[in-house]
């Protein structure tokens, strides 16, 4: 943002039907319908109404309460979404929060996340702390410091994260989870509506798995292949295949293991 701030920038402001080629602004504000041609450079962007940007943004500040599609790659320090967002690149950012829609087709970096909303990643996340309570998908690897989930979660690769927390709500599948400390837990609130709700739509409120290793691992509703382990504990509704266990083991009486090996 140093070339940015060397000379006094204007806002670019659109609040109708338009049009606009991109540039190095102050503000940008589009509360109406509006296209940004090009690459955007600016210290804040808040779009309220329905727009788009055919190119890369660097921003200090966006803020989206509509539509918006970027087309290029984005890099900002703070990232706030409550309506719908479509990403068509990469996101880096320091801080990013998500209470509505968005879809991010490339990798997310982010020190900082939370979804309270829906997030659709179609690359690899890393970051630093990640907060999701709603909706996350990631298409492949996720590499974070602190992962702490309530809603649904979906991960096609490996979460590796030194504190894994999952509390069940809903259905949820990540093919491979690597940890320190590794918890998943069951949410029981409403659960005879939920009991309706999943039998009409063929879903259970289980985590499948692969792969879980950990240094300590508690487990509730998961159904795995292999869980691997110092000290390991399988708690109420599990379906594991194999546990190895280097340490300490204790199993509910309502879980089932096929195999249990002593390493």
């Amino acid at each position: 943002m140093n070339t940015v701030e060397k000379k006094k920038l204007h806002d670019l402001k659109i609040s109708g039907s338009g049009t606009s080629g991109g540039g190095q602004f102050d503000e940008v504000k589009i509360s109406g319908s509006g296209k940004i041609a090009g690459d955007v450079d600016c210290r804040e962007m808040k779009i309220s109404g329905s727009g788009t940007v055919a190119g890369d943004v660097k921003a200090g500040v966006i803020k989206t309460s509509g539509s918006s599609t970027i087309e290029g790659n984005t890099k900002a320090e703070n990232i706030s979404t409550s309506g719908s967002s479509k990403y068509n690149g990469s996101v880096m950012a320091a801080e990013m929060n998500i209470s509505g829609s968005s879809k991010i087709t490339g990798d997310l970096i982010v020190e900082k996340f939370k979804v309270s909303g829906s997030c659709k990643v179609g690359g690899k996340l890393q970051g630093g702390l990640i907060k999701a309570s709603g909706s996350l998908k990631v298409g492949q690897d996720c590499e974070v410091e602190t992962f702490s989930s309530s809603g649904s979660v979906h991960i096609d690769g490996l979460l590796n994260a030194d504190n894994v927390q999952i509390e069940i709500n809903h259905e949820s599948s990540i093919k491979e989870i690597g940890g320190e400390k590794i918890s998943v837990t069951h949410h029981n609130s409403n659960r005879l509506i939920k009991q309706v709700v999943n039998f009409f739509l063929q879903k259970e409120d289980y985590l499948f798995s692969d792969l879980i290793e950990g240094d300590e691992v508690y487990l509730e509703n998961t159904k795995a292949k292999l869980v691997r382990g110092k000290n390991v504990v399988i708690s109420e509704h599990c379906d594991i295949d194999t546990v190895e266990y280097s340490g300490s083991i204790d199993v509910h009486k309502e879980s089932r293991i096929r195999n249990k090996v002593k390493i």
